[in-house]
């Protein structure tokens, strides 16, 4: 099942309110921020029982656990969700982790972004809007344009030229999106697509601009539980702003709440060292004003998590908590270690962007080790499929080998 149709899971979708991370206002939708304080809007989502976790097998893509995810009238899908967990041979170094990696990059458009973008066409659907729009270093690009098309919506994009974007942009283009390139990083066009939010359309910038995205991710969660046949002890995942993260953390407080599990994972978010604001901030007392304060970016081969949060740093408080409530921590890895890491996915057969990359390289960070006891069993996020920055992936890859005759 493609495109927009009606469908009602055997287990029903979740009724939700939109609500201020701050001041805790109520918001109805489309809404980006709190009217009275500025601050973060969040979906808060009716509780769920153990049954709501069992997957609906006639349902397409994410929809399989609808019933974990906010309620929508229209459901559009194409077949995401349902992503691979492969063992990662080596991945630990010399440890004794048990380390699986999450293939996101297998969804449809190639990155775990498809998962928010089914929601998202669902929701502006139901709201009987024009189309989405977004600001994007690419991957969301991509995946906004193919679940618009899908929908029968339009989409709008803003990149900025410092995401190097262009195999990205061309496929987003194919879909029929209408794409404008704006000098400067993705902060810079975040700030552009804020101004262009206009009545009929649905931004769907993914870092936390809107409410509902994130929600998407709870079902990764419930993926992961039902793949394992447990929780995992912890999850490493790259992050921007981190909604990935957040709902995540939220997933697996559902699988809490319904008594199949008895602690969080440890989630380990990443970032790289060219533009970490999130781990420069996890160190220092007061993260707010930490994150108030500019930091130092230069280029990184990992643009899909190059975010400074210029602009919107109050986001980046949402994830840092979710990281402390987990137990877990955030760390920045130099370019070296996301290169190598990143090739020697790609020698194993799996091909990833940097961004992915770094998330395993950090299963050797010292930050990660001391969390982990020796036979942990480890979840990496990989977030994005490596066939779209074959620039970067393989320029240090060593040269085919020759076949057998």
């Amino acid at each position: 099942m493609t495109g927009a149709e009606k469908f009602s899971p055997a287990l029903g979708t979740r009724d939700y309110v939109i609500r201020c991370a701050e001041c805790g206002a109520l918001a109805g939708m489309p809404a980006y921020r709190c009217n009275l304080c500025g601050g973060p809007l969040l979906a808060g989502l009716a509780t769920i029982a153990a049954r709501d976790l069992v997957a609906d097998p006639k349902a397409p893509g994410i929809w399989r656990h609808g019933a974990v995810l906010p309620r929508t009238g229209n459901v559009v899908s194409l077949g995401e969700g349902s992503t691979p967990l492969v063992p990662l041979r080596g991945a630990a170094g010399s440890s004794g982790l048990r380390v699986h990696g999450k293939l996101e990059s297998l969804n449809p458009t190639l990155s775990f972004k498809d998962r928010a973008m089914a929601l998202a066409a669902s929701a502006a659907r139901d709201l009987g809007l024009e189309g989405l729009m977004l600001a994007s270093t690419g991957n969301a690009a991509v995946s906004a344009a193919a679940y618009a098309a899908a929908a029968g919506l339009g989409c709008r994009i803003v990149c900025g030229t410092g995401s190097d974007a262009q195999v990205k942009l061309r496929a987003a283009n194919a879909h029929g999106a209408e794409v404008r390139l704006v000098e400067g990083d993705y902060s810079t066009a975040y700030a552009d697509a804020v101004r262009g939010e206009a009545e009929g359309w649905f931004n769907v910038t993914t870092t936390y601009r809107n409410p509902l995205l994130a929600e998407a991710y709870r079902g990764v969660a419930i993926e992961v539980h039902e793949q394992l046949g447990r929780l995992p002890d912890a999850v490493v995942v790259p992050v921007g702003a981190g909604p990935l993260l957040y709902g995540l953390l939220q997933g697996f407080t559902d699988i809490l709440d319904a008594g199949q599990g008895d602690r969080l994972p440890r989630l380990i978010g990443v970032q790289a060292q060219a533009c970490a604001p999130l781990a420069h901030a996890w160190s220092r007392a007061d993260w707010r004003d930490a994150l108030a304060e500019p930091i130092t970016v230069t280029p990184t081969s990992a643009t899909a998590i190059a975010d400074s949060l210029r602009g919107y740093e109050r986001e980046g408080l949402l994830t840092l908590a979710a990281v402390r409530k987990s137990g877990g921590a955030v760390v920045a890895i130099a370019e070296e270690h996301i290169l190598e890491a990143t090739l020697d996915l790609g020698r194993q057969g799996i091909l990833v962007e940097p961004a992915a990359g770094a998330a395993v390289a950090a299963l050797n960070a010292s930050e990660t080790i001391e969390l982990m006891p020796e036979d942990a069993l480890v979840v990496v996020m990989l977030t994005g499929h490596g066939a779209k920055t074959l620039s970067v992936t393989s320029t240090s890859a060593a040269p085919p080998a020759r076949g057998v005759r």
